[in-house]
C-alpha cells in the first residue's frame, strides 16, 4: 500500500518524459527539413552553347527528305534531318535572286520593258508579254509573292544584262553568305535542264536568314494578297505560302518542281523566339505544310527564353568573422539568359568560394565564382560578389526577398510549433492535477 502511489507517479513521469523526447525529436527533424530546403540547389533547363551540329536529336515524324530548324538570332541549328544533302531547291532559289536584285536596284518605281526572253507564262499564274511595262517593285512582288518564274528573269536581265551573268552574282553571293554547298544554274529554280542546280536545307536556311535582314524583302514575303500593274492594268496576286494565315508565320517562300518535290522556307516568331525553318522534297503540298507545322510545334512547345542566372538573387551565403559569425550573401555579377529546353536540358551550379574571405568586405568584392553546367558540361562561369559593405563583426545579413520569405516562414512555423507544445504540456498537467 505504501509503495503503490510512488510507483504510479513514477510511471506517469516516465511516460510524460517519453512524450517530450518524441516531440523534441520530431521538432529537430522538422527544423532540419525546413532549413535544409533553403540551401538545395535548384535544377533548371536550358539550351546548350552554339555549335555546328544540331543541338537536339528529338524524333519528329516528318515526311520531307531534308529539313532544318535554325535560331534566327544566334544561328544555332536546333534540329535537322539530312540538312546537308544536296537537293533541288525549286523556287526557294528566288530568295537569293530577289535579294541580289533588291541590293542592286536604285529606284524600285522604275518601269522596265519585258523582253522576249522574259515573256510568257512559264508555269506561272499569269502571262508576261514582250513589250509589257512593269515596275521593278511589281516584278519583285510577282517573284516573291506569286512565285512568277519570268518576273525574276526580267529582274535578272535588268540587273546584269543577261541571266547568265546574273547567275554568276548568285553563286558569288551564296559563297559570301556561307552557302558553300550550293550551285545555282537558273534564276528561278526551274531545273529540267539544270541537273546541277542544287542546294541544301542548311544553305537555304542561311540564305533565308540573310534575306530577312532586309526590310524590303521581309515586307514583301509577309504579304498575303496584293495588286501589281502591267501596262497600268491591275493584276491580283496571292501568296503561294498559305501558312501565312498563322499570325506567328511571317514568310518566306514556297517551291515545287517534279525533281524537287514540295519545298518551303519559313520565318516565324513567337514569344521572343525567331526561327528559320526549311523543308525540302516533301511528297505533297499538304505533307509539306504538315512537316513545317510539326517542326514549329516542337520548337515553340519546348524551347523558351529564360533567365538562367539572376544577379538580383543571392547564389550562396558564406559565413565569416571570428567572435561573431556573419553570413554574407554572394550574388552573380551578371545575368545570364538562354534558350531553354524545358523537357530535355539539365543545368546545375557549382560554387567555388575564395579561401581567404575576411572582414572588412567591400561592395562588389569578388569572393568566388559560380560555374554553370549543362548536362555535366561546363557552360559558363560568373563571378560571385558582395553587394554590401561590412566593416566590423556584428550579426547582420541582408536577405534577398526570396531567402527572407523562406527564413521568416520557417522561424514562424518553429515558434508556433514550440508554443503549441508548451500549451499542450500545461493543459496536460492541469488535467492530470484535476484527475488526482
Amino acid at each position: 500500500m505504501i509503495g503503490g502511489p510512488p510507483s504510479s507517479l513514477s510511471r506517469r513521469k516516465h511516460k510524460k518524459n517519453l512524450i517530450h523526447i518524441i516531440l523534441l525529436v520530431f521538432v529537430f527533424i522538422f527544423v532540419l527539413y525546413s532549413f535544409g530546403n533553403l540551401f538545395i540547389t535548384d535544377k533548371i533547363y536550358c539550351n546548350p552553347y552554339k555549335q555546328d551540329s544540331a543541338i537536339y536529336d528529338t524524333y519528329i515524324n516528318i515526311n520531307a527528305e531534308s529539313a532544318i530548324v535554325i535560331n534566327y538570332d544566334t544561328g544555332d541549328i536546333l534540329w535537322e534531318k539530312n540538312s546537308r544533302n544536296k537537293l533541288y531547291p525549286a523556287s526557294l532559289t528566288k530568295m537569293l535572286s530577289s535579294i541580289i536584285a533588291i541590293e542592286n536596284i536604285g529606284n524600285f518605281d522604275e518601269i522596265v520593258e519585258i523582253t522576249k526572253n522574259a515573256s510568257g507564262r512559264n508555269h506561272s499564274s499569269f502571262k508576261l508579254n514582250t513589250g509589257d511595262d512593269v515596275s521593278l517593285i511589281d516584278l519583285l512582288k510577282a517573284s516573291l509573292i506569286s512565285s512568277h518564274n519570268n518576273a525574276i528573269i526580267a529582274l535578272a536581265e535588268h540587273i546584269s544584262g543577261s541571266t547568265e551573268d546574273f547567275i554568276d552574282l548568285m553563286n558569288n553571293k551564296a559563297k559570301e553568305i556561307g552557302a558553300e554547298s550550293s550551285t545555282f544554274e537558273s534564276v528561278n529554280g526551274l531545273d529540267d535542264i539544270y541537273p546541277s542546280h542544287k542546294s541544301t536545307a542548311l544553305d537555304m536556311a542561311k540564305i533565308a536568314s540573310y534575306c530577312m535582314e532586309d526590310d524590303t524583302f521581309s515586307d514583301i514575303v509577309s504579304i498575303k494578297e496584293d495588286i501589281i500593274k502591267i501596262n497600268n492594268r491591275e493584276i491580283e496576286i496571292t501568296n503561294t505560302n498559305t501558312l501565312l494565315t498563322n499570325d506567328y508565320i511571317k514568310g518566306i517562300k514556297t517551291g515545287y518542281t517534279d525533281n524537287a518535290g514540295y519545298c518551303m522556307a519559313i520565318y516565324s516568331e513567337k514569344e521572343d523566339l525567331r526561327l528559320i525553318t526549311v523543308v525540302l522534297n516533301s511528297v505533297s503540298l499538304e505533307e509539306r505544310d504538315n512537316d513545317i507545322l510539326k517542326l514549329l510545334d516542337w520548337a515553340y512547345d519546348n524551347l523558351k527564353y529564360t533567365m538562367i542566372v539572376d544577379s538580383r538573387e543571392p547564389a550562396i551565403s558564406v559565413s565569416t568573422g571570428e567572435e561573431t559569425s556573419i553570413n554574407i550573401n554572394l550574388y552573380p555579377e551578371s545575368d545570364y539568359t538562354g534558350l531553354l529546353n524545358i523537357n530535355e536540358d539539365k543545368v546545375e551550379f557549382e560554387h567555388n568560394l575564395s579561401k581567404d574571405i575576411s572582414l572588412p568586405v567591400k561592395k562588389s568584392d569578388v569572393l568566388g565564382k559560380m560555374s554553370i553546367f549543362l548536362n555535366d558540361n561546363k557552360l559558363k562561369e560568373v563571378d560571385l560578389i558582395s553587394k554590401e559593405n561590412i566593416e566590423s563583426e556584428f550579426v547582420y545579413q541582408e536577405l534577398s526577398d526570396k531567402s527572407d520569405k523562406k527564413t521568416i516562414i520557417s522561424i514562424i512555423v518553429i515558434v508556433v510549433f514550440y508554443f503549441l507544445i508548451f500549451i499542450f504540456i500545461i493543459v496536460k498537467n492541469l488535467l492530470s492535477k484535476r484527475v488526482l
